[in-house]
């Protein structure tokens, strides 16, 4: 009775079936990519011109250049707006903040091509924002296309994931480390710089790093805004479906540089956040405030 039971075990069947899952959409891909990166097509012999080609030809090393300058650029500027914005949801009451933090939140769940396709509507060359400075105000404004408008729309929709994560690590953070550092006269943005940043840390690189990956995978809204610019996804894509000159093997060899890149990424950033990591208990959990308020108190307790 006891072997069939152990035989029987639900657990056992769930490993099973995650394994298999794991082998199917995840290292069975992978190992095709080898395959056709490291062996050609038509001979099935060993190569390395795929990545030799890559690497020894500006065209495609600029590109790799492009989608990192492009995804550092949109990383840092959902950093800078989306840390101190969960920074004051936190700390002081807003009116009609559940009503932002949805529309934060539904920015951050529609795709990237809906969203790029939005800014199009707005500040393409035939925008409505865009020509109503041109036949109204007479001012020529920067339409859409090119690097600006990929991080503009890189950053607005991926921020609200920075927001999210710094807003439950600010849950976790003791009160009475913020009393503590407003009695030593550290307040204001000495305060945000010098206390909370560094108990955030390890979620600041936690969002850093899914900001980057986003951002260096994204598809659409290259592919839609790009024009000049060309982005990592969007040239894997052209060497799979152009007509002229696609190679199925070079494909394949950029995509195993991406997850290389990607790979090499998420272990700096792992290194780094084990090096900042610490426990903490939220014994006293942070209370909002009117900002207004706090000053008038603190004077007439003065």
């Amino acid at each position: 009775m006891k072997s069939k039971k152990l035989k029987m075990d639900p657990w056992k069947i769930i490993t099973i079936v995650v394994i298999a899952l794991y082998t199917l959409f995840l290292i069975y891909p992978v190992g095709k990519l080898l395959l056709q990166a490291f062996f050609e097509s038509g001979t099935h012999q060993f190569t390395l011109d795929y990545f030799t080609k890559f690497f020894s030809q500006s065209y495609y090393f600029d590109t790799l250049m492009n989608s990192f300058k492009v995804s550092i650029c949109a990383t840092i500027l959902s950093l800078m707006i989306g840390t101190p914005l969960a920074y004051f949801f936190t700390l002081y009451r807003i009116r009609g903040k559940k009503l932002l933090q949805i529309l934060i939140i539904v920015a951050s769940m529609s795709a990237p091509f809906i969203g790029a396709y939005s800014w199009v509507l707005l500040l393409g060359r035939n925008g409505v924002i865009l020509r109503f400075f041109q036949d109204v105000l007479n001012i020529q404004l920067p339409d859409i296309y090119g690097f600006g408008g990929i991080l503009l729309v890189f950053t607005l929709q991926l921020f609200p994931l920075v927001f999210l994560y710094v807003q439950g690590a600010l849950r976790n953070v003791d009160n009475s480390l913020l009393e503590a550092s407003e009695n030593l006269g550290c307040t204001g943005a000495r305060r945000f710089f010098k206390v909370i940043i560094p108990l955030i840390v390890p979620t600041l690189l936690a969002a850093a790093l899914l900001v980057f990956m986003r951002s260096l995978a994204d598809f659409g809204t290259p592919m839609l805004i790009g024009e000049g610019y060309r982005t990592f996804p969007v040239l894997i894509y052209t060497e799979f479906v152009g007509e002229v000159g696609g190679s199925e093997g070079f494909a394949a060899a950029i995509a195993i540089i991406a997850i290389l890149i990607t790979t090499i990424v998420f272990l700096i950033q792992k290194y780094i956040a084990n090096k900042k990591s610490f426990t903490m208990n939220s014994l006293h959990p942070i209370v909002k405030k009117r900002g207004q308020t706090i000053c008038q108190s603190r004077d007439l307790y003065l």
